[in-house]
């Protein structure tokens, strides 16, 4: 039987993407399906009923745009997932971190930071990542939450938890830096067309110029370039797979347009590479196990989830204007290395300064009413009601002409955010947390707090002296007083184990009892990472794309080219 595809992946994001390029080098026939829509430059949602219209991820609701926002009520977190062409690198904030050496402990196959150094280095040279040229261009120098942050890690008083002094650090991050002034196009390595950050802190909303080194600009760009390869990319998008199932040797896959629920369309490939982040990854088993298509998953599946330990606070009415709309979402990171939980597990944690979009300064200073601008309006419509009035009862004065500095001050100046600063703290948190499925099919997330208090108190301490360095107001997510936290970087779900007896995948991605069944993403790691997350992911898809050998065809190709020069 002649097979569509010899492999289809399931999700574009950093386990799919990186994924499908290394399997088109290495001359594989690729169908790489991706739920949302593809996102160019200048295409994403900014007025009003854009936001409401195409920003979500709700097909109950006919609403299929860039994020997905689950809530469980009996559970402690809500998700923020992606949905589009790049997955979770169309919205987060850009920081590819490498996983501190001593949190891999208890890792399966053998894991280590050395052994995922050289592909590290692999994802960071395909993103173009680089640290946020605070120190060397005029430009991002003036970005003053990033000095805010540098300045309260040097003078904060060390937590008596923390093995070494708090760490200030600029990470690298996945944007465009290179130019000659803000904006400016250029090609990237890959050959995709770029622009130069302009520091207006819409990277967690899409960037629309693409300073963003986004997965669709690099990994997936280059697998859909490739000159040199008998390997071909198949991408759709729009294309949300319902049905996994094994027959014989091979696997068929069924997928809908989202829009369309009832129009199946059917592939046939030889392997499947499961690739729909945490929470999408986990859901898709579980009902193909529930339903049956997949009935060999083990007991692992929906095991072992965490929400990397995301906390978000607030600082307000600082001293100083600290300017959150001024540069991308993260810029610099505070590093704690803590002592180990009371059973041993080991605990570490990063204090990143958080911005938002200009857009979103305007709508809060819209809604938090300010003396400022209230008297500015007032000052405003009174004298335009005496010029009118002496206009009227033909009065003669000298009144001022240019009028500019009237309407400049009718105007909100702000000071609610620019006197604000977003903190942004993750870590190691338990990964505790069960995957399930409801009566009616939904994936309810079931993880408790409180086993990770440990965590999150000290993560709260740090954000407060943060708030008393800069001489503001810490105020804590609202939420976290109901026991409820936003997980932006979901992890496990399927974990990895050297054994079916400790794991769903093996370290080299593969389901137990599945031959040629893979998951590879976010939902395979075994633990919180302590970090951002998404460069561990890529360097795990890297190791595993590694240990898959090249398609016969090629080498066999290859060696014949060598015989041909020897002779």
């Amino acid at each position: 039987m002649k097979l569509d595809f010899d492999y289809v992946v399931i999700g574009s994001g950093f386990g799919g993407s990186v994924m499908s390029c290394r399997l088109v080098e290495k001359g594989y026939n690729v169908c790489l399906l991706e739920r949302g829509r593809q996102w160019k430059m200048h295409e994403f949602p900014r007025r009003p009923h854009e936001i409401q219209d195409n920003m979500f991820w709700d097909p109950e609701d006919g609403k299929y745009g860039l994020m997905e926002f689950r809530d469980t009520p009996d559970s402690d977190v809500m998700t923020l997932t992606a949905s589009g062409l790049g997955g979770g690198s169309l919205i987060y904030a850009n920081v590819l971190y490498r996983m501190p050496e001593e949190l891999f402990a208890g890792w399966p196959g053998g894991f280590t930071r050395n052994k995922l150094e050289p592909y590290y280095d692999k994802v960071i040279s395909m993103m173009e990542a680089r640290p946020y040229p605070y120190n060397s261009d005029p430009y991002y120098k003036d970005t003053p939450k990033t000095t805010a942050m540098k300045n309260a890690a040097q003078q904060m008083q060390q937590n008596p938890a923390s093995l070494t002094p708090a760490e200030f650090q600029l990470p690298p991050l996945a944007v465009r830096f290179e130019g000659e002034f803000p904006g400016q196009q250029s090609l990237n390595a890959h050959g995709a067309v770029q622009s130069k950050c302009n520091k207006c802190g819409e990277c967690d909303l899409g960037c629309n110029i693409h300073a963003k080194n986004t997965l669709d600009l690099n990994y997936i760009f280059r697998a859909r370039h490739l000159k040199n390869s008998t390997g071909t990319l198949d991408l759709r998008t729009q294309a949300e797979v319902s049905r996994i199932e094994q027959v014989g040797d091979h696997y068929k896959i069924t997928f809908h347009v989202p829009q369309f629920p009832s129009q199946e369309i059917v592939l046939t490939a030889g392997k499947v590479i499961v690739s729909a982040g945490s929470v999408g990854s986990t859901s898709l088993l579980l009902k193909m196990k529930q339903k049956g298509h997949l009935p060999k998953l083990n007991n692992w599946l929906g095991q072992k989830w965490c929400g990397n330990g995301d906390l978000l606070g607030m600082v307000l009415n600082t001293k100083d204007y600290h300017d959150p709309t001024n540069g991308p979402v993260i810029t610099s990171a505070i590093k704690y290395s803590m002592k180990n939980y009371p059973d041993g597990f080991p605990h570490g944690m990063y204090l990143e300064d958080a911005g938002f979009p200009i857009g979103m300064a305007w709508y809060l200073s819209g809604k938090v009413p300010q003396i400022t601008g209230i008297a500015g309006v007032l000052s405003l419509v009174c004298k335009t009601l005496k010029k009118y009035a002496c206009k009227v009862l033909r009065i003669k004065y000298k009144s001022e002409i240019n009028v500019g500095d009237d309407f400049a001050a009718a105007l909100d100046r702000g000071t609610f955010t620019r006197r604000a600063m977003v903190l942004l703290g993750m870590g190691r948190d338990r990964s505790d947390g069960v995957v399930s499925l409801r009566d009616d099919g939904q994936t309810v997330i079931n993880w408790d707090i409180k086993t990770s208090d440990l965590h999150f108190d000290r993560m709260r301490e740090e954000m407060k002296k943060v708030a008393e360095n800069l001489n503001g107001t810490f105020m804590d997510n609202p939420l976290t007083h109901l026991d409820k936290v936003i997980a932006v970087h979901p992890l496990g779900g399927c974990p990895m184990g050297d054994s079916a007896d400790s794991g769903l995948v093996s370290p080299r991605g593969e389901v137990y009892g599945y031959e040629g069944l893979y998951v590879v993403d976010g939902s395979i790691l075994p633990t919180s990472t302590g970090t951002n997350p998404s460069l561990t992911i890529a360097a795990v898809a890297e190791f595993i794309a590694d240990q898959i050998p090249a398609k016969p065809s090629i080498v066999a190709a290859s060696n014949l080219s060598v015989t041909q020069k020897n002779q």
